[in-house]
């Protein structure tokens, strides 16, 4: 079964704590009451004048104090294991996750809204943890069913039997309930998480409900979203309470008959061959029916963990879908105390001489048409330019070569050495790339350029200029510590662009890979951009995706694509006088003959 593996290879994981919660729980489960019951038998066959098994009543009275304060003892002294069990775990598979984004995001994006993410995130984690809670205690209790039934059968073996019927009947309806402890499992956490997703939104989107007068309509909607959920929580908890309380009667309807049969009886012998069946004997018999009472309880609750568990890695699995099942359980090195591990130093340097790629191939898994045999090369300090119709590959081009989409076919090679894994290779100091759409997070203008880089002022102020934004920032309130809003929303468009362009140049990586930078920039800003870029001469090398005038001018190599081929390649001179598809593009941005405007070929 999935899910147990999973509860194994998580125990082994955090084997230290986990032997510790179970220790915990075999000490309060087992072996206090054990002998808690041999005593209370001790004590009544004393009083009654019964044999004591070497136990007068004062003896057993001492060995039942020692046991009542080793339980009260037992809890500050070995409880402590449970928190960093469930801690431990709840990280391990929030970091996994987490990491399966960042490797499949490139491919999958985020499968899910926003806010359902951050609710698998948060709660799935919670729930595959508690299994190992639940585990633990099965353990301490199933030592002490075992040993208790032995214990019972040699005094009655009749009763004994009655106290193992309502385990078998606990474990029947759970089974029986299987596919409703599932559905509604999976109901209330998809519920919860559209609560999450829509609250995400309506954050993200607040000026445009604002704009459009449909603010009302997004609480109503809202509201409904919080009604279903409420609707499936209580579902859920009105199943979990119905099973405990079935679990927990069925055990008393047992206990009950025991004691009604006990006492008839005290006393009497069974058979010739059978001692009578004592006040002490009956008295174990209440001892340790308070303790299996919760034993079926137990199986209950592993077996509703464990359909739980497999909700919640189905919930975890499709936020990623390109990991393996198992992968978020994988065993990696977390920290739950004492100081942080180094940063991971930075990758070496290795400066480019040249560039090749060979046959490319990538197709979207959605089925929609990629790229297909792409092949170009170009030498350090090179301006190569991508350019197409929409669709016609050119995004698609830039992400299968940093290893963002999988290659179905070909190879690229740094420095004539083939790179087996692109999306490991190519990130700063030897590649940085900025999106069509760059993603700039609700923080300080500032923090979004670092993003966690040591805050060094030249080095800023040498990007801030690089990408034409000095004067924006000089015009904010703040500066550079000004919040920006969710997702940059108080820049523009322009400025977003140029922010991202500033974050690229503050990487000072060898290989700059650029997708429609300047798509938001009015012309005379664009000009300045490429012109600044470009001031730096042969220590630029740039990959970009551009059709604007001013990217095509300056290239020294444009590479035209069309339904995801390459079908040219050249200067723009060249291209305008063969290439009809050339020369409709240019006349799609309006552009003037070559040579005129703003900046000649370089």
């Amino acid at each position: 079964m999935k899910q147990f593996r999973i509860v194994l290879r998580l125990s082994r994981f955090c084997l230290a704590y986990f032997v510790g919660n179970t220790s915990y729980a075999v000490v309060v489960f087992f072996v206090i009451p054990l002998p808690l019951g041999l005593a209370t038998r001790a004590f009544f066959d004393g009083l009654s004048g019964a044999s004591a098994a070497g136990l007068n009543a004062w003896s057993a009275i001492a060995a039942i104090v020692a046991l009542q304060l080793a339980e009260a003892l037992a809890g500050p002294a070995l409880g402590s294991p449970w928190s960093p069990l469930q801690l431990k775990c709840q990280v391990l598979l929030q970091r996994n996750l987490f990491l399966g984004v960042l490797r499949g995001y490139g491919r999958h994006g985020l499968p899910v809204a926003t806010g359902e993410a951050i609710s698998r995130f948060r709660d799935d984690p919670v729930e595959i943890a508690d299994a190992l809670d639940a585990l633990s205690d099965l353990i301490g209790r199933s030592l002490f069913a075992i040993v208790a039934a032995i214990v019972m059968a040699q005094i009655n073996a009749t009763m004994a039997a009655l106290v193992l019927i309502p385990l078998f009947l606990t474990s029947f309806l759970a089974e029986l309930l299987d596919r409703q402890i599932s559905s509604y499992r999976a109901a209330a956490r998809e519920a919860s998480g559209r609560v999450a997703a829509f609250l995400s939104e309506i954050l993200a989107s607040q000026l445009a409900f604002k704009v459009a007068g449909t603010t009302a309509a997004a609480l109503a909607r809202f509201a409904a979203l919080g009604e279903e959920r409420r609707r499936t929580d209580v579902r859920e908890a009105v199943l979990d309470q119905t099973m405990n309380a079935l679990n927990l009667n069925l055990v008393h309807l047992g206990t009950g008959i025991v004691l009604l049969l006990g006492a008839q009886d005290v006393n009497q012998a069974a058979s010739p061959d059978q001692t009578p069946f004592t006040i002490g004997d009956l008295a174990l018999f209440v001892i340790y029916l308070d303790g299996l009472t919760w034993y079926p309880a137990e199986v209950g609750r592993i077996i509703a963990d464990l359909k739980r568990l497999r909700v919640s890695l189905d919930r975890m699995q499709a936020v990623v879908p390109g990991e393996p099942p198992d992968a978020v359980a994988t065993p990696a090195p977390v920290h739950l105390h004492g100081p942080f591990p180094a940063a991971t130093a930075p990758r070496e340097r290795e400066p480019l001489a040249r560039l090749e790629v060979r046959g490319l191939t990538c197709t979207h898994a959605s089925g929609a048409r990629g790229i297909a045999d792409v092949s170009f090369s170009f030498e350090r300090g090179a301006f190569t330019v991508i350019a197409g119709r929409v669709g016609a590959g050119k995004s698609t081009l830039l992400r299968a070569l940093l290893g963002l989409l999988p290659r179905d076919g070909g190879a690229i090679f740094w420095n004539g050495r083939a790179i087996a894994d692109p999306g490991a290779f190519f990130v700063p100091p030897r590649a940085a790339y900025t999106a069509q759409a760059p993603r700039l997070f609700s923080d300080t203008l500032r923090a979004n350029l670092l993003l966690g880089r040591p805050d060094d002022a030249e080095a800023l102020a040498r990007a801030i200029h690089a990408a034409v934004l000095e004067r924006d920032v000089a015009g904010l309130d703040h500066g550079l510590d000004t919040p920006i809003g969710t997702r940059g929303v108080k820049l523009s468009g322009g400025q977003i662009q140029r922010a991202a362009a500033a974050r690229m140049f503050l990487r000072e990586a060898e290989f700059l890979v650029v997708d429609d930078l300047s798509s938001a920039l009015d012309a005379e800003t664009e000009a300045e951009l490429w012109s600044r870029l470009f001031a730096r001469g042969r220590e630029v090398t740039c990959l970009a995706v551009s059709n604007r005038p001013t990217a095509l001018r300056r290239a020294d190599q444009i590479l035209l694509m069309a339904e995801g081929r390459l079908i040219d390649r050249g200067r723009l001179e060249d291209l305008l006088l063969g290439s009809a598809e050339m020369r409709h593009l240019w006349a799609e941005e309006g552009a003037t003959p070559s040579g005129s405007g703003d900046g000649a070929p370089r």
